[in-house]
């Protein structure tokens, strides 16, 4: 019995006294789950660069009418989303003001206005013009380009109203965005109405500014997650990149499978084939936001948002 015991306490001893580390047993089959974003875009022009993420399902994307809900998503005190896409000129005030902890990665979208009517002449006689977006990007931008006109402006709360007004006779012109503009004049056409763009915001802008367009939209990100998961978010934006970068007229056949896929009504648009046919139009192309530091500033002093250095990731 003493000898059991002399054996026992030995062995206890010497695993007491052993400095090499127990390891700890790993399951092969268990894996990390990737990092899905979290994003909230405009329905619009906003959501067709999110086509790609959509499909492959590498982000958890969700579409929204109007910028309400993407207000809201700005200053919530505990942020739902990663991504943000929103009006350049939204997401900067709050984030210059300090109400809110994201700042502008990049630029997406950079115009997509025109004045719509029977012929740019009729800028210079009296009638009905119908507009949109009064104290926004489309008002602000309209009423910066379109100067010393006879027709009486008329605001509506939304460029479907607007385009509704002209369309009914209410408006013999229109402010409107593509891609309603291009739908508008089928409609019209449909009705008997001879119509067409009349006039280029973006080109008129540039006039004014030297600058390529406006910078419309922008994707927001929570600088600390950004650091934290750059690997990812790179991922997001190259993958956005590489489907916009294709976009040709050789691809527009895979675009309608595309946007049919989702469907017209998820991303807001009024249907496929409106899109290949205005794409050009809609000015969609990623820019870094620190390589757009001049247009920014141009833009942004429309809404006399002057200091935006701590308002975008470098």
């Amino acid at each position: 019995m003493r000898k059991i015991i002399a054996i026992i306490s030995t062995v206890l001893l010497l695993v007491g006294c052993s400095t090499t580390p127990v390891e700890k047993t790993t399951d092969p089959e268990v894996k990390t789950e990737p990092v899905v974003l979290k994003v909230i875009a405009p329905k619009g022009a906003t959501s067709l660069p999110l086509i790609p993420v959509v499909l492959d399902e590498s982000a958890d994307v969700t579409f929204v009418d109007g910028t309400d809900v993407i207000q809201a998503a700005f200053v919530n005190p505990n942020p739902e989303y990663n991504v943000i896409i929103a009006p350049t000129n939204l997401g900067t005030k709050l984030a210059s003001a300090g109400k809110t902890n994201y700042k502008m990665l990049g630029i997406i979208t950079w115009g997509n206005l025109y004045l719509v009517g029977e012929s740019e002449e009729a800028l210079n006689n009296d009638g009905e013009l119908a507009a949109f977006g009064e104290g926004t990007v489309p008002g602000l931008i309209f009423s910066e380009t379109v100067k010393n006109i006879k027709p009486n402006v008329t605001y509506y709360n939304s460029v479907t109203d607007a385009q509704a007004a002209l369309l009914s006779g209410n408006a013999n012109m229109a402010l409107l965005a593509e891609p309603a503009a291009t739908a508008t004049i089928a409609k019209a056409k449909e009705q008997g109405k001879e119509l067409q763009i009349i006039k280029d915001l973006q080109k008129e802008f540039e006039a004014i500014s030297g600058t390529v367009g406006y910078p419309q939209a922008a994707i927001y990100v929570l600088e600390d997650k950004y650091t934290e998961n750059i690997e990812v978010y790179d991922q997001f934006i190259s993958t956005i990149n590489d489907y916009l970068s294709n976009i040709d007229e050789s691809t527009m056949d895979q675009l309608v499978v595309d946007i049919d896929t989702i469907t017209p009504e998820e991303l807001g648009i009024p249907n496929s084939q409106i899109i290949t046919k205005t794409w050009d139009r809609m000015n969609i192309r990623y820019v870094p936001a620190n390589e757009s530091i001049e247009q920014l500033q141009a833009f942004l002093q429309l809404f006399g948002i002057e200091k935006i250095e701590n308002t975008i990731i470098k």
